[in-house]
């Protein structure tokens, strides 16, 4: 599989500005529809509002993975947004959620689609502290040459 700092860029790692979590993920959504394969923000949007209609993706800790398959794409993309104040966003553990990363994927790879899920849950949760503190998306790119 390949590493993190493979499936994320420096240009999908942003300061969410939103104030609710529907912005958040409009947010991201158009942060992971500059992809080049993955142009289709509205598509992109009803797969991840479908996602979170069945469960929050908010599980604690502050963190939370919003995620979908979808037709078409070739391989899998990642987008990391940082909110300082934090989000309410119907979290299992009921706080609210200062890091949110999406995932997108094909449905054609679900073995390395779980793969990537527990990569990128392994790394939030080892580095969430470390992610807040970082002041750039450099210095958040960094963190997932590790992993």
């Amino acid at each position: 599989m390949k590493s993190l700092s493979r499936l994320i860029s420096n240009d999908r790692i942003v300061s969410l500005s939103a104030s609710d979590k529907e912005g958040a993920l409009k947010e991201m959504v158009e942060v992971i529809a500059k992809s080049a394969e993955l142009s289709d923000s509205n598509k992109i949007h009803e797969a991840i509002l479908e996602r979170e209609g069945l469960l929050s993706t908010g599980f604690g800790l502050g963190l939370a993975i919003p995620h979908a398959k979808l037709d078409g794409v070739k391989d899998f993309v990642v987008g990391l947004g940082l909110h300082v104040g934090g989000l309410e966003y119907e979290s299992l553990d009921d706080k609210p959620v200062h890091i949110l990363t999406m995932i997108i994927g094909p449905i054609s790879r679900q073995e390395e689609y779980l793969r990537v899920l527990a990569r990128v849950t392994a790394f939030l949760k080892e580095n969430r502290e470390k992610l807040l503190e970082c002041e750039t998306p450099d210095e958040i790119y960094e963190l997932t040459l590790e992993y």
